[in-house]
């Protein structure tokens, strides 16, 4: 940057705005030099060394630092001081029609740094293709500022490419999650490949963000750690280099908005590992549930902290206030049908809260209606989820025959998976085939005794009911209609 050409070709009213941030900041020597430059542009160090006695060193670091103060100024002259990085880019094409040229040069030189360090190529393409448009007659320049729009042109292609890859591995979670395919886990596998071979080529904050979004959702929700072909960090390494990063570059527009996603990833960390700071992630999940649910987040699967607040209500023992919470705002998020698994798990986290606090028939209203809503033919775990949750409701409100046609179809539907999977749901259906039968004075012993098998199996891939204390709500009948 030409230093003292730009200072010299600032406005009166620019120049004394420069002038008085030195002043406040009581950096008199800069000052100083600043109104010398003013005077005489041409050799200004000359009078600025005969004034003042310092060393030749010491004038070094004063200049850089003086150069570094202009360079921001330009740059803030890119739009207003608290406009974000991608404003400041989108104003730059404007601001270079009404300054002269080394100005407009001085104040993207500045943009380019702060683009570097927020590794955002996007930007960048468009502050290089300006800075070659401003050296068109200086050949050397100019090729070399093509150059480096060319780098960046690549380089975006690479930042896409991860972002696909984060968009294409929950396009296959939440399909696994509804159907527990093995093809959608085998094609989550291949995108953590993928996206490690690119992240590992390029020191990028940004590309590791993108990594560890799939890695922590690989290792917290599907049990993945190290495959042969996927090398994953352990998950507390992980979240501390990703919040190092997050706190180091704040003010990176998208960074700000995924850090409520990684303070989720957190917390469901933290209470895997039984840490006391999963009290302090819950109070600020659950304080912007709504959010969490409703806001972009890259598309990350969110929903699944919805299960997370009925555990917690259930270990703390209050879910009494949980349905209070339901009642009163949970259930007017506007939750859309468009993403089918959020949309799922949100009325299923209703259904499941009326539940557990004894109200059935509320319960299987929001799950009848679900079902009416929705096809469940391509989400056959999310389906015999449902209806299990929907034939125990049935039966704990005494609606017998429409328990006895859930049954049935729950028979049909397991005829159909194959001998070594859904051994708990078998079971299950086992326990409520004995519960809705005939008031035998063996049911409830024999429902007794089925409850560890369930338990035991009920784990892994195919798991299912997980904060729902079955039991209770099938032997809480049995008792009552020995009254």
């Amino acid at each position: 940057m030409e230093l003292y050409k730009i200072i010299s070709q600032l406005t009166e009213i620019e120049f004394d705005e420069l002038y008085q941030e030195f002043e406040e900041n009581k950096a008199d020597k800069s000052a100083s030099f600043l109104k010398l430059i003013r005077k005489n542009s041409d050799n200004p160090e000359k009078d600025f060394l005969n004034e003042f006695d310092i060393s030749p060193s010491t004038f070094y670091v004063l200049k850089s630092r003086l150069n570094q103060k202009v360079e921001e100024f330009l740059m803030n002259r890119l739009g207003d001081k608290n406009l974000d990085i991608i404003g400041r880019v989108y104003k730059a094409n404007e601001k270079v029609f009404e300054n002269s040229r080394q100005i407009s040069i001085g104040a993207l030189n500045r943009l380019e740094k702060e683009l570097l360090r927020l590794d955002f190529p996007h930007g960048l393409m468009s502050v290089y293709k300006l800075l070659q448009n401003l050296h068109n007659f200086d050949t050397e320049t100019y090729d070399y500022y093509n150059e480096q729009y060319q780098k960046q042109v690549a380089y975006t292609l690479i930042i896409d490419k991860a972002n696909d890859s984060v968009m294409q591995f929950f396009r296959y979670f939440d399909n696994y999650l509804l159907g527990r395919k093995e093809d959608d886990f085998q094609s989550m596998l291949r995108i953590i490949e993928d996206i490690d071979k690119v992240s590992n080529l390029h020191d990028s904050h940004r590309l590791y963000l993108y990594k560890s979004i799939i890695h922590l959702y690989g290792i917290i929700f599907l049990g993945i750690t190290n495959e042969p072909k996927c090398e994953l960090e352990p998950a507390k390494q992980i979240l501390k280099k990703v919040y190092d990063i997050l706190n180091q570059y704040g003010d990176e527009p998208t960074y700000h908005h995924i850090h409520l996603l990684f303070d989720f990833l957190g917390y469901e960390f933290s209470v895997s590992q039984g840490e006391a700071k999963a009290k302090i992630f819950f109070d600020v999940l659950e304080y912007k549930v709504e959010e969490l649910l409703m806001g972009y987040h890259l598309n990350a699967q969110t929903s699944l902290f919805l299960f997370s607040i009925i555990r917690h209500h259930v270990l703390n023992h209050s879910t009494a206030l949980l349905l209070s919470d339901v009642e009163a705002y949970l259930s007017n998020i506007p939750v859309e049908i468009y993403r089918p698994t959020h949309y799922i798990y949100y009325h299923l986290f209703l259904a499941t809260t009326h539940f557990i606090n004894g109200s059935y028939h509320k319960s299987n209203k929001i799950l009848f209606e679900l079902r009416n809503t929705l096809s469940f033919r391509k989400y056959p775990h999310a389906d015999l989820e449902i209806k299990f949750l929907l034939v125990i409701g049935y039966i704990a409100s005494n609606e017998n025959d429409l328990a006895d046609q859930l049954i049935k179809s729950i028979q049909r539907q397991l005829r159909n998976e194959s001998d070594d999977t859904y051994t708990n749901a078998r079971v299950l259906l086992k326990i409520i085939t004995i519960a809705s039968g005939s008031r035998t004075s063996t049911r409830r012993k024999n429902i007794e005794s089925l409850i560890p098998i369930w338990h035991l199996n009920n784990k892994g891939r195919y798991k299912m009911l997980e904060n729902i204390a079955i039991e209770k709500a099938l032997l809480l009948v049995i008792d009552k209609e020995k009254e």
